[in-house]
């Protein structure tokens, strides 16, 4: 096993323990909520094949799903992100294409360029999450908030955790 893949399963344990220890119960004004577990789907290289990112996205879900007993909604939610991703990288593509070898971090691509892909993934995890939560559209505007309010609080967490943990080099 080469070093990267023992860091990415060891990436793996820390975002999920993280999620489940520390964030699950960290609940802003009764609507934000953190899932920090989603700063590992949303690192991943940027070559990463749609199936591949697929299955990671529902095995990093499923692994939140059985500690907080939510039966596939995390799952649906990292697989459902994890498909529109590869069409968001192609779609912010610059015209020179992305530098090789590099990961898709703020310290890399720029703050402005990460906040637009993560923003983006994090709206789609959390509008599929909490819709499905409610069972549907009866509380459109108080899901939307929610909505809103928890891509807000994932994000600004997901970017604390990238600066303060994320290496400095990008070797793969």
């Amino acid at each position: 096993m080469n070093r990267s893949m023992l860091t990415k399963i060891l990436t793996f344990f820390a975002y999920i323990l993280a999620q489940v220890l520390l964030f699950n119960k960290i609940v802003l004004f009764d609507t934000a909520f953190c899932f920090v577990y989603i700063g590992f789907l949303l690192t991943f290289p940027m070559e990463l094949t749609v199936i591949s990112g697929m299955l990671i996205g529902f095995a990093t879900g499923l692994s939140v799903d059985m500690f907080t007993n939510t039966l596939g909604l995390h799952a649906s939610a990292s697989v459902l992100m994890m498909a529109v991703r590869p069409r968001l990288l192609s779609i912010m593509t610059p015209h020179g294409g992305y530098p090789p070898n590099v990961l898709p971090r703020p310290q890399s691509m720029g703050l402005g360029w990460f906040s637009t892909y993560a923003l983006i993934l994090i709206f789609i995890h959390q509008l599929l999450l909490f819709f499905v939560e409610h069972g549907g559209f009866s509380m459109f505007w108080s899901t939307l908030t929610k909505a809103v309010s928890s891509t807000l609080f994932t994000f600004v967490m997901i970017v604390l955790v990238q600066y303060l943990f994320a290496p400095k080099s990008e070797k793969r």
